[in-house]
């Protein structure tokens, strides 16, 4: 079985080379391709000096993550099975994202949060910590992002539907949402995925606005590629509400009633989707 591994990275390159390591330890991992649009000098230069015959860097303007996603995807063609990871996770059982590739068509991984530092970021951190143990524990497909595994018909299917010919939002959850639609055989497992978490008021209103926005337009983007609209529909909207009623519940009983304006706060950013139009003008300058 031979397995490409795809990295995006964006000023971070250090910490993408550190998560192919990971990867390369691994025999059945063919190749590791860096797709890396960084503007920082110290990052370019880390990246001209990468020297490895599994990885290929790609360093270009910053063209966005749906382009690189387009790149990976067609040379996974030529592999048994594409792996997306974000550089900026750690995963302790890379192994285990490998071999289920071999039974499944889609693979993503239960999310274990690192808490932050700051008191408001850890009461915040703790409702969202507890929110996906419960959703662990119901064995259910999470449609999310840092770690996506694809099997080669999973790559065929995406190619056919020529998924990211053109800007997307919410490119990971496109696949997984895709993915179901289509009626591919999806999994979520327990790889030890350990991701932050916006530590920050506004950081958390800028992420939950931009999250439920995304995910608008992610649905709309699955219909016009598949022409299953209500199926779309029916999939991604069940599984934001299943996930919403966890994170509201472990939200309450983590602020309590001193925190219920700041849960006001992230319910109406979560409902209104104030950064969007922002990203959408931000994808088509990066059109390629």
């Amino acid at each position: 079985m031979k397995i490409l591994v795809f990295i995006p990275s964006y000023n971070d390159t250090k910490t993408a080379f550190h998560t192919a390591e990971q990867f390369l330890v691994e025999k059945k991992v063919s190749k590791i391709l860096l797709v890396d649009d960084s503007d920082d000098p110290k990052c370019v230069e880390f990246a001209q000096q990468i020297r490895n015959e599994k990885i290929e860097v790609v360093s270009r303007a910053r063209s966005g993550k749906w382009s690189a996603w387009k790149l990976a995807l067609k040379q996974a063609k030529d592999y048994d099975g594409l792996i997306e990871i974000d550089s900026d996770v750690e995963i302790e059982d890379p192994a285990l994202v490998i071999s289920t590739i071999e039974n499944h068509d889609v693979v993503t991984a239960y999310q274990e949060i690192v808490l932050p530092d700051n008191p408001l970021g850890r009461a915040v951190g703790s409702a969202y910590q507890k929110m996906h143990q419960e959703l662990k524990t119901t064995g259910k497909f999470n449609m999310g992002g840092q770690i996506i595994g694809l099997s080669n018909k999973a790559v065929s299917t995406l190619s056919r539907y020529e998924f990211f010919e053109e800007p997307v939002l919410a490119d990971d959850h496109v696949v997984c949402l895709a993915g179901k639609v289509l009626g591919l055989n999806c999994i979520t497992i327990d790889c030890g995925l350990q991701i932050g978490i916006p530590s920050t008021i506004s950081d958390w209103i800028s992420y939950r606005s931009r999250h439920r926005g995304a995910i608008n337009w992610a649905e709309r983007y699955v219909a016009s590629k598949t022409g299953k609209t209500e199926q779309t529909a029916d999939i991604s909207r069940e599984d934001y509400a299943f996930a919403m009623q966890y994170y509201i519940r472990n939200m309450l009983r983590s602020l309590k009633l001193g925190g219920l304006p700041l849960l006001l706060l992230f319910a109406v950013a979560s409902i209104l989707p104030l950064e969007n139009q922002t990203e959408w003008s931000r994808l088509k300058s990066e059109k390629h």
